[in-house]
């Protein structure tokens, strides 16, 4: 089996938004400072890793995580992308929970997942398709940087739509995605067989060791309570 690319996917560093638990949605909120270190302490985990494409929510939160990540990789052009936003929480935005489930403002979920899926269809089959053909062999790997709650919910519906496999105590470990958690999908072939598509991370906030991590999400938290 060759491993042909890896996807690196990771939520943005903390905000004073999520430290005060109030809901973010779209709202354009910063990173603080633990953010920023969490932001480093990342991008220092993954130096050693050639990118060759990166993306980002078009959010300052994860446009600056990635930028911060790819410090170590300075020739890599970062693409931001809306799609790749959190889910947009309307009139709940800037407010805490718990508050009502069917707030008429609030982005229905089918949306942010048929936004977030096709991104993936557009940027990434395509990319990952054209690498079996490739004949140099390297594994080519890509950055993006995106949102807690549109993290999840992507990778729940891939792999419950059988198009990413994952293990169930591998998704069960991580309920919810933490502030600059690492999750990696990894695309492999064997001979003449289709790609397989693989999480091996999900979630992981290992390379965090020493910092405060929050483990939980205001606007997911807020509509359940």
């Amino acid at each position: 089996m060759t491993v042909i690319a890896r996807l690196y996917v990771i939520r943005h560093g903390e905000t004073e938004w999520n430290r005060a638990r109030i809901i973010q949605g779209q709202a354009d909120s910063q990173l603080n400072d633990l953010g920023e270190i969490q932001a480093a302490m990342t991008g220092e985990a993954l130096k050693a890793i050639h990118f060759d494409k990166a993306f980002t929510s078009d959010l300052s939160r994860a446009s600056k995580t990635a930028e911060i990540i790819l410090q170590h990789h300075a020739d890599v052009i970062l693409v931001k992308d809306q799609a790749l936003r959190e889910r947009f929480m309307g009139k709940l935005q800037g407010t805490k929970g718990p508050t009502n489930p069917s707030e008429p403002s609030l982005e229905p979920m089918e949306a942010m997942l048929e936004r977030s899926i096709g991104w993936y269809d557009r940027e990434i089959v395509p990319y990952i398709s054209s690498l079996t053909d490739n004949p140099d062999g390297r594994c080519r790997n890509i950055l993006v940087t995106s949102h807690g709650w549109l993290i999840s919910s992507f990778f729940k519906s891939m792999i419950a739509t059988g198009v990413l496999e994952c293990t169930k105590d591998l998704l069960e470990a991580s309920p919810r995605i933490p502030n600059a958690s690492l999750s990696v999908v990894e695309y492999s072939t064997r001979s003449e067989q289709r790609i397989r598509s693989t999480v091996v991370q999900y979630g992981d906030a290992s390379h965090l060791t020493g910092t405060q991590i929050m483990r939980d999400n205001a606007d997911m938290d807020a509509l359940q309570s």
